[in-house]
């Protein structure tokens, strides 16, 4: 998503030169610079939309059969009743999980996208035979260059392993932040929901909803990482080589639309098995029936706006932060 490896960023001053960083001098950013800038910027881009996460979730926990006959209500009306109900104040509730999942997860999603993506490329080339031609004019320590085709491959197979192995390590901080965001939720804090969820179904029980948490970051990572990449090329190459904020701002937007329509069907069964105990849906397979018994393929929808209108803006300010914050320590650009 937003770490990108020396050899992207060498191809990319191969085919543009007047890259902004590719005569700046700046340091690459370690392994450790890159977990620590990444978590800050999704952390603090979660602070932002954490709004709509909670109208998202409330939208996705409604229930069509529960209703029957009402009409559906959309992301502003669904945000006007929970502040006309509860208070502006529960807008931005289970923020304190978020933004530690946000730090932790975003970290180690984009973090551990780098080193998946080397290990990757370092089995391919292992299994595949050497090139007579390959290297023959790549820079002292470059990477070798793959086709367009194999980069995007090897980015979303990268992006796949990384969101998933963050998502099944930080499960807990997600199912905490959902059940506070829900409308029936007793708990006043995230310690009062972890002691209830262990003493009603163990320890074990905090990675409820782990399975499709890590789908869905698997998906969101794949496609975010070969949607954004490939979308601001081509606003690059468009524009003339301007590579500005604006560039990253509509590359962000069609990120976010092709992202949200991938995950959300995945990111509302999670949601409904975060919600429930155990003695209710226990399973994928039952969620999603109940979900398709209940409203049928729309529902797998439901949120969509929220989600985009989440997702866009997040994406959005996640690289502003990260783009300031590198800057300031002298750090390569993303």
């Amino acid at each position: 998503m937003i770490a990108a490896t020396a050899g992207d960023k060498a191809a990319r001053e191969t085919i543009n030169p007047g890259h902004p960083h590719s005569a700046s001098g700046a340091q690459k950013a370690s392994i450790l610079q890159d977990l620590v800038i990444s978590g800050i910027s999704v952390g603090g881009a979660t602070c932002v939309t954490n709004p709509l996460d909670v109208i998202k979730t409330r939208l996705q926990l409604n229930d069509k059969k529960a209703t029957p006959g009402a009409p559906r209500p959309g992301l502003v009306k669904t945000g006007i009743n929970i502040v006309r109900h509860e208070g502006v104040v529960s807008l931005w509730s289970g923020l304190p999980p978020a933004v530690a999942r946000g730090f932790l997860y975003g970290g180690m999603r984009l973090g551990l996208y780098e080193p998946c993506k080397g290990l990757l490329l370092a089995a391919g080339q292992l299994a595949a035979p050497p090139s007579p031609t390959a290297g023959s004019t790549s820079a002292p320590g470059a990477r070798p260059s793959t086709s367009a085709t194999a980069g995007v491959g090897l980015k979303v197979a990268a992006g796949l392993a990384s969101g998933a192995l963050a998502a099944g390590l930080t499960s807990p901080t997600e199912l905490v932040k959902t059940r506070l965001q829900a409308r029936d939720n007793t708990c006043t804090g995230s310690l009062e929901v972890i002691r209830a969820v262990v003493k009603r179904d163990g320890v074990l029980g905090l990675w409820r909803g782990a399975v499709p948490s890590m789908v869905r970051a698997a998906l969101l990572t794949a496609s975010q990482v070969a949607t954004y990449d490939t979308v601001k090329r081509e606003l690059v190459r468009v524009g003339g080589g301007s590579d500005s904020v604006w560039t990253h701002v509509a590359a962000s937007g069609v990120t976010g639309l092709v992202t949200t329509t991938v995950t959300n069907p995945v990111d509302v069964v999670k949601t409904h098995m975060f919600v429930s105990g155990s003695g209710a849906r226990k399973g994928i397979m039952q969620t999603t029936l109940a979900i398709l018994y209940n409203d049928g393929i729309p529902g797998f929808f439901k949120g969509w706006t929220a989600s985009y209108a989440r997702l866009g803006p997040q994406t959005i300010f996640i690289f502003l932060i990260s783009e300031g914050l590198r800057k300031a320590l002298g750090l390569e650009g993303l």
